[in-house]
């Protein structure tokens, strides 16, 4: 095929698979032809593999801080629901305890750590034992992925020596101003002109230069910038919405995490902020060479119809649309948030994919759309079977594979693409009124 070399784009990649990949670069003839089958069918199965891994987010704060309050919007839940954690000025967590995520609960765990833990000193009074700390709970604090250290009004010492702690460990901490709906409420009416003349960012930007200030005073070690603070409420509507820093703060939870773990975070957590659409499209992207690959085997013929597309294609356009917040179950929960017909935002959905799209049916048409836009001679040379040669930079080789692998990779990669501009104009348009 005269086509020139193609470059495929590869997120994090284990050894295993980098041993794979760089043999079928050098293989030749029928041992080609047979590694790569088995590089097929041990795709197949690892497709679905960030379903077995668990990301442990640590919490850690002083009483009113806004943990609770937090915990239970991350995971879609009022304080009123079974399973919420309990709010309220006269609770305080004593012990560490795990809040997993109710949509997947074996993946997902929120682990709230005592903001204090207090024992008694030379003098009869109490103090803050770190030591005994990390003996009770430290074992735990390692399984954590991302620890989130919160703070209100004000900043406790003991809240920042165990984020130190958890530094320590080499863990990424990531510091959370809330209730910054308070704020905002106690500014307009301590000072009504303030926010006539500044913007609620410049507030946000004042709070995040007093925190560090007082970070140091407290005795952070470590240099702090303005970027590493996250202004937030932690009330249900705004964490669903995005308000204030909420998508930064989504952002840099799973910035660290590998791409299984990525995997797991944005498929678990449902949010509509714009502001976190592009991330979930990376991560969708990263994984899109191995979707590809275990779509190999199947004949991509439109003509055929239903029998032409790969499971894998369909099984990868529902998990993208939930994901995205675009399937019907996210449309009918954002409608009951913003008071708002959920029928008026299926219909936006389905006019920018494929009217009918949630149905088999329409999850084909929706795709063969897509292939309509390729080259005949493209689509030939899959029916014929045909290999290209493919680059893989992550792996440093050049890999021969059929041009199915190609279009595999080029349809998921577009079907990506026109979900995560509806999922951005469908934002825009129930939101547009609001912060994000």
């Amino acid at each position: 095929m005269a086509e020139s070399i193609q470059t495929i784009e590869i997120g994090s990649i284990n050894d295993e698979w980098k041993n794979k990949l760089s043999a079928l670069g050098t293989a030749k003839g029928e041992a080609r032809s047979e590694l790569l089958k088995n590089i097929q069918q041990y795709a197949v199965k690892k497709v679905d593999e960030w379903k077995s891994e668990v990301v442990y987010i640590g919490i850690i704060g002083d009483p009113g801080a806004g943990k609770s309050t937090f915990i239970n919007s991350f995971r879609g839940l009022k304080a009123t629901k079974k399973g919420a954690a309990k709010v309220g000025l006269k609770h305080t967590t004593k012990e560490v305890t795990e809040y997993p995520h109710p949509k997947r609960p074996d993946n997902l765990i929120l682990v709230d750590f005592p903001g204090v833990l207090l024992k008694k000193g030379q003098q009869g009074g109490m103090a803050f034992n770190i030591q005994q700390y990390l003996d009770d709970y430290g074992e735990k604090m390692n399984l954590c992925d991302v620890f989130l250290v919160f703070t209100s009004f004000r900043i406790q010492h003991n809240a920042v020596q165990i984020g130190m702690e958890a530094r320590k460990m080499g863990k990424n901490i990531l510091f959370v101003r809330s209730k910054f709906d308070v704020d905002l409420k106690n500014q307009e009416e301590d000072d009504p002109y303030y926010l006539k003349e500044n913007s609620k960012e410049d507030l946000m930007e004042g709070l995040r230069e007093d925190y560090i200030e007082v970070l140091k005073d407290v005795g952070w070690l470590e240099d702090v910038k303005p970027e590493d603070i996250f202004i937030i409420s932690g009330r249900l509507p705004a964490v669903l919405e995005g308000s204030f820093d909420m998508p930064k703060l989504r952002k840099a939870m799973i910035d660290d995490l590998d791409d299984l773990k990525k995997m797991v975070v944005i498929n678990t957590c449902r949010d509509y902020s714009k502001g976190m659409v592009e991330e979930k499209a990376q991560v969708y992207r990263n994984q899109v060479w191995q979707i590809a690959l275990a779509a190999t085997a199947a004949s991509v013929v439109p003509a055929l119809g239903t029998a032409s597309v790969p499971a894998a294609w369909i099984a990868a356009y529902h998990q993208y649309k939930q994901g995205f917040g675009i399937d019907d179950e996210s449309l009918e929960h954002l409608a009951k948030m913003t008071r708002k017909n959920p029928t008026e935002f299926k219909d936006f959905v389905q006019s920018r994919l494929t009217k009918g799209s949630g149905t088999p049916e329409g999850v084909v048409q929706a795709i063969l759309g897509v292939l309509s836009s390729f080259s005949t001679s493209l689509m030939t040379a899959v029916i014929v079977d045909q290999v290209v040669d493919y680059s893989i930079p992550v792996i440093g080789a050049v890999i021969t594979a059929p041009v199915s692998f190609g279009i595999n990779y080029k349809v998921l990669n577009k079907v990506i693409a026109i979900q995560e501009q509806c999922a951005k104009d469908l934002f825009d348009l129930v939101f547009r009124d609001s912060a994000v």
